[in-house]
């Protein structure tokens, strides 16, 4: 749920609350007086400031007076702005104020400050608190939240006994602003108060226009400040210490390892910012959920590292960039094995790149104008190979020395439109290919805001050493932004040889996709009880580039309600009902083979309960028919939550999908020819596959500066093949004799897999930016035959097999140059 509801209310703004009218104003006091930030507002300054009052709820009842009044003020000196709020309430014993993580916000009451120091309705900074004093900040950008964005700043609440009370102190080195003498800002200030999931914001914001940040108050009197020096260093150190256990043996292989590296940020003006992170450590991130991957495309994986998830909104620009290529598995990884002679095995083979630096530059001018900047160089990584027979080592290169670069430049226009220009480079030392992508994207809006024609563009290179790869693709959206009622109509085409993949993400290129989408939303039903409803309606239809072949058309209904109880539920439903087909999975690259799926159809629902319960719990399935006999697909997800306490938390995800008679590629050349010889021919299997993965996660809070979290996730994947076939012209298959089985009587194809994962970490924020974090890893791989055995047997057996722990400790110091200097 990381930040999730304060980023929920933001999108609540675009749908709930009065028309936009004039934005109100309030007007800041310069502060001579020492600000102790300590909850309390009783400074005598703070008797003197202007107030910001007269909030209206966003939600249950739109337009309506909250619950509770209230008030806000706003100071200011040459360090740092500042908040204090009072939040009415006439019931303090019943504030919900549960702790959770910084970034995370739970079953707590909360105000936020949303700063736009430009004021151009397109990037912003935001600052929470909750009433158990847990710091939530995000950067807005054009639409992009940054929810990883962190920043430094003080802040404290108070329970009073009427209501409760917040301070912030935001350093003018948290936020980006011009040198102007006389400063004037957007400002938005939110509430929740959570125990009737009511919501309400200071400047009223039209419902129907999906822009929130062109709809905030105007924050005035603020002159003469500086930007200050903006230089900060992070140093670290870590300690490992691995281990390897075979239960078989009861042997256990250990091996230590250390590393120091730092992070830096440097203000190189006022509106632009250098982050630069020398010899980093991603050894504590949070492992990746893997799976059996039997499609022909790439699984993607989230960024779970802070350096590549922070500050990287003008990144995100044309969908070019993916920065986990960043230090991703070796380019040459697979290599090393077809260059071995009947003697030589692998002993090792480094599945991710080291870096020596990752650095990026971003910033916006007053005119502006956005410019991002990204570089990272990879060292080259080895593969060891062994000779059996002599016991002679040799290494074999699997990456060269790698660089790699984004350059973004993104400019406001009027009404809150853009448009961007964005390249990405990967150069290679040696003989090895490069790859550039130049790519552009516009979004722009009439003065009402009403309409909207957002575009892309992106060109790729592949430089060889005989023949550069070129591709392109191209994407267009125009669509209603505004309304009850919003329809939209769009294109989207990708060149058969368009490759953005060397730091960029694309699961297949070759494809155009026509849509056409319609919704309506109601947005206050004077209902007692409805809070909200909508209803969306999409076609869409597509084709390959090249040859141009007819792929798909569906036809898909989506319906969303919400009660003011917060009981939500909806449902959804697929048609296709024509023959489609998969020019991907029959792996033969050159387009003219294709798969042939029956007609379907698919029906699917939610119901999701109220957060603030002891005990909640969301339930999602889905049923897919095919036309074909025996052919269907079951999905269903179960996630209840249970609250121990406001410092403790369970929550539990239980996913089980099922697949009959389903259909896939399987590699023939795995089939020794004395058994199947299908020549040229594609082999294709019908398979029964059932999937069950179950993760517990857990928090305790013991103070809003330490917590213990932890992650266990165990998925199990069975495969088993009931026959076979070649695939035919029409893309239908043809049945050969074959029952899968290898002359030992051993299935070849049937799987049966097991991964478990735990996570588990501690962290203690001991100073401002300061961190020390254990982290214990905890991973087991198991792939069997047994395929008649049930899950239990399966989990219980985890323990039986080999295992890898990694235990961790990394201290983190946060040095601010200002500080220092003082």
């Amino acid at each position: 749920m990381k930040r999730c509801l304060i980023v929920v209310c933001l999108v609540l703004i675009q749908f709930f609350t009065l028309a936009q009218n004039d934005p109100k104003i309030l007007q800041a006091l310069v502060s001579d007086e020492n600000i102790n930030i300590d909850g309390l507002l009783d400074e005598h300054i703070w008797q003197l400031a202007d107030v910001a009052d007269g909030f209206q709820q966003l939600e249950p009842d739109p337009g309506e007076a909250p619950t509770f009044d209230t008030q806000v003020k706003v100071l200011y000196d040459d360090d740092a702005i500042y908040i204090g709020a009072l939040l009415l309430d006439e019931s303090p014993e019943k504030i919900l104020k549960q702790l959770s993580e910084r970034d995370d916000i739970q079953n707590s009451d909360w105000f936020t400050c949303t700063i736009d120091t430009y004021k151009d309705g397109l990037n912003a900074f935001s600052f929470t608190l909750t009433a158990a004093g847990v710091q939530v900040d995000d950067k807005f950008a054009a639409g992009f939240n940054d929810s990883n964005w962190d920043a430094v700043w003080e802040s404290d609440v108070k329970i009073v006994e009427n209501g409760w009370s917040v301070e912030m102190k935001i350093p003018y080195s948290a936020i980006r602003f011009s040198n102007a003498e006389v400063q004037e800002w957007s400002i938005q200030f939110i509430r929740e108060i959570r125990r009737f999931r009511e919501q309400s914001t200071w400047n009223p914001i039209d419902p129907a226009n999906s822009n929130t940040l062109a709809q905030a108050g105007r924050l005035h009197g603020i002159k003469n400040i500086k930007s200050p020096t903006r230089l900060s260093f992070t140093p670290f150190v870590v300690g490992y210490l691995n281990s390897n256990y075979n239960p078989e043996d009861g042997e256990s292989q250990s091996s230590t390892a250390y590393s120091a590296g730092m992070d830096l940020k440097y203000g190189i003006n006022d509106a632009f910012t250098l982050d630069m992170t020398l010899i980093p450590d991603f050894g504590q991130v949070l492992s990746d959920q893997q799976v059996l991957n039997l499609s022909p495309f790439e699984v993607f994986f989230e960024e779970n590292r802070q350096f590549f998830t922070e500050g990287t909104d003008l990144f995100t620009k044309a969908d070019i960039f993916y920065s986990r290529r960043v230090g991703s598995r070796p380019l040459n990884y697979f290599e090393v094995y077809s260059s071995l002679d009947s003697t030589e095995t692998v002993i090792g083979n480094p599945d991710i790149t080291s870096l020596y630096n990752a650095t990026k530059i971003s910033g916006r001018t007053q005119s502006g104008t956005g410019v991002g900047f990204f570089n990272a160089v990879a060292a080259e990584e080895y593969a060891v190979i062994e000779n059996s027979t002599d016991g002679t080592q040799r290494q074999f290169k699997t990456n060269p020395l790698t660089n790699y670069n984004v350059l973004v430049v993104d400019q406001n226009l009027r009404n809150n439109s853009y448009v961007s220009l964005i390249n990405t480079n990967v150069m290679r030392s040696g003989s090895d290919y490069d790859a550039n992508v130049t790519g552009a994207e516009i979004f722009l809006k009439n003065k009402s805001q009403k309409y909207g024609l957002q575009g892309s563009t992106a060109i790729s290179q592949k430089y060889f050493s005989d023949f550069t790869d070129v591709g392109h693709k191209l994407n267009l959206n125009f669509s209603k932004l505004i309304g009850q009622w919003k329809y939209g109509v769009g294109f989207n085409q990708e060149s058969d040889n368009y490759d953005p993949n060397d730091l960029g993400f694309l699961f297949a290129p070759n494809e155009r996709n026509f849509g056409i989408s319609g919704s309506f939303t109601q947005f206050d039903p004077k209902s007692t009880k409805l809070a909200r409803y909508s209803h969306n309606v999409s076609l869409g239809y597509s084709r390959l580039y090249k040859p141009d072949e007819f792929v798909d058309f569906g036809i898909n209904y989506n319906s969303f309600f919400i009660f003011k109880s917060r009981l939500a539920f909806g449902f959804n439903a697929r048609l296709e009902p024509i023959e489609t087909y998969d020019f991907f999975e029959p792996r033969s690259f050159t387009f003219e083979d294709y798969y042939t799926f029956p007609t379907s159809w698919n029906v699917g629902g939610f119901v999701s309960t109220d957060y603030r319960k002891i005990f909640a719990i969301d339930i999602n399935s889905n049923f897919r028919k095919f036309g074909a006999d025996g052919r269907r697909n079951f999905n269903i997800s179960v996630r209840p939550r249970l609250r121990l306490s406001d410092q403790w938390s369970l929550f539990f995800s239980c996913n089980f999908s099922k697949r009959f008679a389903d259909e896939g590629y399987v590699n023939a050349d795995n089939v020794p020819s004395s058994i199947l010889d299908v020549g040229d021919e594609i082999l294709f299997g019908n398979r029964d596959r059932q999937i069950i993965t179950n993760t517990l996660s857990t928090n305790f809070i013991f103070t809003n500066n330490m917590f213990l979290n932890m992650r266990i996730r165990h998925y199990w994947d069975k495969v088993e093949y009931n026959n076979f076939g070649t695939l035919q012209a029409d893309g239908y298959l043809s049945d050969v004799v074959f029952d899968g089985n290898n002359e030992n009587g051993e299935s070849i194809f049937n799987r049966n897999v097991n991964i478990f994962n735990l996570d588990l970490n501690y962290n203690w924020r001991f100073a401002p930016g300061s961190d020390i974090n254990f982290n214990w890893k905890n991973q087991i791989f198991t792939s069997d035959d047994q395929y008649g055995e049930d899950y239990f047997h399966n989990f219980s057996g985890l323990f039986d097999a080999n295992q890898t722990n990694s235990f961790s400790i990394k201290v983190i110091y946060f040095l601010d140059y200002l500080y220092l200097r003082r």
